[in-house]
């Protein structure tokens, strides 16, 4: 009997191939393959399109950075550095971790660190208190605080904060600042720079194109975490540039030298202003200028407005003077050169008392009869008025020009005034002429007037004045070489004219101020600034030149308003002038120089 086939149930089924080998096979050809096209699109991207990809993550991934540059160096014509740019922070509160309570004691323990005033202290507390009511997150302490200040407040401020409230609270940033390392020297002609770095006055302001600085630029990508990474030097798309360093024509040491003594010179006179120009006659390089009242540019905010708007302000460049007789030279070596009178020429015979064309003129004392050099020595009204009259309004307006009076110098300063004198259809041809040659209805800056004075000595060459000598950075060299605006008077006149000046100071005018072994020449001048008010207010004025035999410098100084009962020129600013000159050529002051009772006119 034939056995049956088994039976086999419906979950079994008969071995079939292996199919596990096959499936590993393409599984390796499947990675392969995928494996094989990122290489090749890894390769695309980082060798053939590696500049294409490249520049699209710089234009749309990251951000731009600023590279700092800093502001030039201003330095004396000897090295010193008298304004330079330094690392400083800036102080803030961040408002949120504070309570309306907090304010007040915080904000003043912040101000005292830093020295601020009680008026300055109250109004940073009322700002914050505003800018907490409004909501608002921020308000600024202080700005351009060097580091120890930046320490003082954070140290100041942990007495009232606690430390995790204080970490919030204070928000401290770094910043680049103006210093100026010897705080009132010099500031009239340095001015000041905000907070950025920008002049606002001074040279500051002016040279601004040559100190300032331009920033870089450079590309900074960003990862998915937000980290910054800069890739390589080619992310600058733009180097910085720092500013020129900026050689002025000042002497550092002239500059101390009259500072010191128009401030002494003021004091001893109490008086509620003066001025100062030391200047090279020949080249119109600017040795020394000084304006007072001073201010500090480093805490020029301390001052309240008013006064601080006085301080700023440098009287040698803005403002304009009715100057008295300090202008008769002019006038006289301009009608000798238009040919009207002649130097030994006799236009007065003598007395106090004089009218021309019904007006009445006065000298200080009767001179007798005097020629036209002896009106210039003795510095005679009546004189001056019979040569004024010869030269008339047409010559006496056309002088004025030549020798640059009531218009700007060019001298790289910003603000300077013009000046102005009576105009030509409002000119009296009595009263105008006469008071123009006595140095009224004519008003000249100190600037014009030393430039002016300076070609009456150095041969009749007007030279434009100049406070840089040259621009430096990074090895380049510019130079500003002096410029010669015109010609005023004859090489001839001009030699004439430094015998009259030395005449003055010998046994003129300032005869009190000679010194035996140092010759110099000069003219006096007393101005009364209220002609027209019953107020009696002076400006005493004395201009000069040195040496007598080959003039090197002139020097002009004016002090307004002496109270001390001396008010004229020879009295009250020459002896600032002979003590600059004798501490400038290091002459020695003999005891009785110092002691020596001034009572010239």
């Amino acid at each position: 009997m034939k056995s049956q086939p088994s039976q086999l149930s419906s979950n079994q089924l008969p071995p079939g191939p292996d199919l596990r080998p096959r499936a590993l096979w393409f599984f390796s050809i499947s990675v392969t393959i995928v494996f094989l096209l990122l290489g090749v699109r890894l390769f695309y991207i980082q060798i053939l399109a590696h500049d294409q990809h490249l520049s699209r993550a710089r234009s749309g991934t990251g951000r731009t950075d600023s590279i700092p540059a800093y502001p030039g160096d201003l330095r004396t014509s000897d090295g010193v550095i008298v304004a330079r740019s330094e690392t400083a922070f800036s102080l803030g509160l961040d408002l949120r971790p504070l309570s309306e309570e907090q304010i007040p004691s915080v904000v003043g323990a912040a101000s005292d660190a830093l020295g601020y005033s009680y008026g300055r202290r109250r109004e940073r507390v009322g700002d914050v208190h505003r800018r907490k009511a409004k909501r608002q997150i921020y308000a600024n302490i202080a700005r351009r605080v060097d580091g120890e200040g930046r320490d003082k407040v954070r140290e100041s401020l942990s007495g009232q904060l606690e430390p995790r409230i204080l970490k919030k609270a204070l928000v401290v940033d770094r910043m680049t600042r103006r210093n100026y390392p010897k705080d009132e020297f010099l500031c009239h002609v340095i001015g000041v720079a905000s907070h950025d770095g920008t002049g606002q006055e001074g040279i500051e302001l002016s040279l601004s194109p040559w100190l300032g600085p331009r920033s870089g630029r450079r590309r900074v990508i960003t990862d998915a975490r937000e980290q910054f990474r800069i890739y390589s030097p080619e992310t600058v798309e733009v180097a910085p540039v720092n500013g020129y360093d900026v050689y002025l024509t000042i002497n550092s040491k002239a500059q101390g030298i009259l500072e010191e003594e128009l401030q002494r010179g003021i004091s001893k006179h109490k008086a509620e202003a003066g001025l100062g120009v030391l200047m090279n006659c020949k080249t119109g390089s600017v040795l020394a200028m000084a304006s007072w009242p001073v201010f500090n540019p480093n805490d020029f905010h301390r001052y309240p407005p008013k006064v601080l708007a006085e301080r700023r302000k440098n009287r040698v460049i803005e403002n304009a003077y009715v100057i008295g007789s300090v202008i008769k030279p002019f006038i006289a070596a301009s009608a000798v050169e238009a040919g009207v009178v002649r130097w030994d020429e006799k236009i007065w015979g003598g007395g106090r008392f004089h009218r021309i064309g019904g007006r009445r003129l006065e000298d200080v004392s009767n001179h007798g009869p005097i020629s036209v050099e002896q009106a210039v020595v003795y510095s005679s009204n009546i004189g001056m008025g019979e040569i004024g009259m010869k030269l008339g309004r047409d010559r006496m307006i056309a002088a004025l020009a030549r020798f640059g009076f009531c218009r700007q110098t060019g001298i790289r300063l910003p603000g300077e005034a013009k000046g102005k004198h009576t105009p030509a259809e409002k000119w009296n041809d009595i009263y105008s002429t006469t008071s123009v040659s006595m140095g009224y209805e004519v008003m000249i800056t100190p600037i014009q007037l030393v430039t002016a004075f300076a070609s009456l000595v150095n041969g009749g060459y007007l030279v434009k004045p100049r406070l840089v000598d040259k621009y430096v950075r990074a090895g380049e060299v510019i130079r500003n070489p002096p410029q010669l605006v015109g010609h005023t008077i004859t090489e001839e006149a001009s030699a004439r004219m430094r015998s009259i000046l030395h005449r003055i100071v010998e046994e003129g005018t300032g005869r009190y101020l000679k010194m035996k072994e140092f010759k110099f020449g000069g003219k006096t001048g007393t101005a009364d600034m209220n002609p027209l008010n019953t107020k009696e207010d002076y400006l005493a004025s004395f201009e000069a030149f040195a040496p007598l035999d080959d003039p090197e410098v002139v020097i002009l100084v004016m002090i307004e308003k002496p109270r001390s009962g001396k008010i004229y020129g020879g009295s009250v600013a020459g002896p600032v002038v002979a003590r600059v000159l004798r501490r400038y050529f290091s002459i020695p002051a003999k005891p009785e120089f110092e002691r020596l009772k001034f009572k010239g006119w």
